[in-house]
């Protein structure tokens, strides 16, 4: 009788153990790790839609790069949305991202350019990895990557901690000969008085104390605050970096959730979403879109820049490498 009681007793266990399992399975809402500062509102909007819970998780382009590469395979994000597609590339040799999850768009055609050949991840946008940006009363204020290079006085954000900064820096190294030959440049430019602040915010802060003449920023920030403050003016250099916005679905969760990621990479790209995007209050609105649908009233048409692409397949790789030289011998 004893054995019947215990043999009843663990079959009610499993049965429990299994209903558990079952519940676990679903697990929580999908979980965003982003640095895009327009994530929230997305996933917000994302839920409302579908009902389905999502969380979005919002931290530095660098932070967000080094908790995904700690997790490694074994990952507590089910889809990430930041900018650079060097880092993308990065985490993809690693066999951290999904392949096939990126929906089929009618994309323009520096859309479809900055499209990985194997569609580890899909691009939402592309602002400009660093424009200059002074005060519009400083004389002989530079106008192009060589006036820059050689000027006094000059900041950039810290391309170890800022996302957005390792593009702009694999630009000017690759403007400058590449790897390593360019390393020459940044070592005039520290001649001249660099300044290397943490974070885009930071350089601008910079700038406005009078601590330097001019600060190659990310295009949001500085258009953002030109035009909240007339004495600034931006100058667009020949050739513009573009930085590239990405997305992707972890390689290593289960199969309905990565489906429900995949389904969350073509709300993002929505045209009423990217429309919703482009009316969010602050810089977050001043991307250009890679879709013909919709236009960004806010800009200049990016058809009228010279645009180039650090090639993501060859910085990828390199920025540990780049980054701690910078770190280095720069930051010193």
């Amino acid at each position: 009788m004893t054995g019947v009681r215990v043999a009843a007793a663990a079959l009610l266990l499993l049965v429990l153990w299994c209903l558990a399992s079952l519940a676990g399975g679903r697990g929580p809402g999908l979980v965003i790790y982003s640095s895009v500062g327009a994530a929230p509102a997305v996933v917000a909007a994302y839920a409302r839609e579908t009902g389905r819970p999502a969380t979005v998780l919002v931290m530095s382009g660098g932070m967000l790069l080094a908790r995904v590469s700690a997790e490694a395979h074994h990952p507590r994000w089910d889809a990430v949305w930041f900018e650079g597609d060097d880092g993308a590339v990065a985490l993809d040799r690693t066999g951290l991202l999904a392949h096939g999850m990126v929906p089929d768009l009618d994309w323009t055609p520096t859309g479809r350019d900055l499209l990985p050949a194997d569609g580890s991840y899909e691009v939402t946008g592309f602002t400009l990895a660093g424009v200059f940006l002074s005060r519009r009363d400083q004389a002989h204020a530079p106008r192009n990557w060589r006036d820059v290079m050689g000027a006094a006085r000059v900041g950039m954000a810290n391309p170890a901690l800022s996302g957005p900064a390792y593009p702009l820096l694999a630009g000017m190294l690759a403007l400058n000969g590449g790897w390593p030959a360019g390393r020459a440049a940044l070592r005039q430019m520290v001649a001249g008085g660099l300044l290397v602040g943490p974070s885009n915010p930071s350089v601008l802060m910079a700038l406005r104390a009078g601590r330097i003449g001019t600060a190659i920023v990310q295009s949001t920030a500085a258009m953002a605050l030109a035009r909240a403050n007339p004495d600034y003016v931006v100058d667009i250099p020949s050739p513009a970096f573009v930085l590239a916005a990405v997305a992707a679905v972890a390689a290593d969760r289960p199969s309905g959730r990565r489906q429900e990621a995949a389904s969350f990479l073509r709300f993002i790209m929505r045209p009423d979403i990217q429309s919703r995007r482009m009316r969010q209050p602050g810089a977050e609105r001043l991307f250009w879109p890679v879709t013909t649908r919709p236009a960004q009233p806010d800009l200049p048409d990016a058809g009228a820049i010279a645009l180039s692409h650090p090639d993501p397949e060859v910085w990828g790789p390199r920025q540990a490498e780049v980054t701690g030289w910078f770190q280095q011998e720069i930051m010193r």
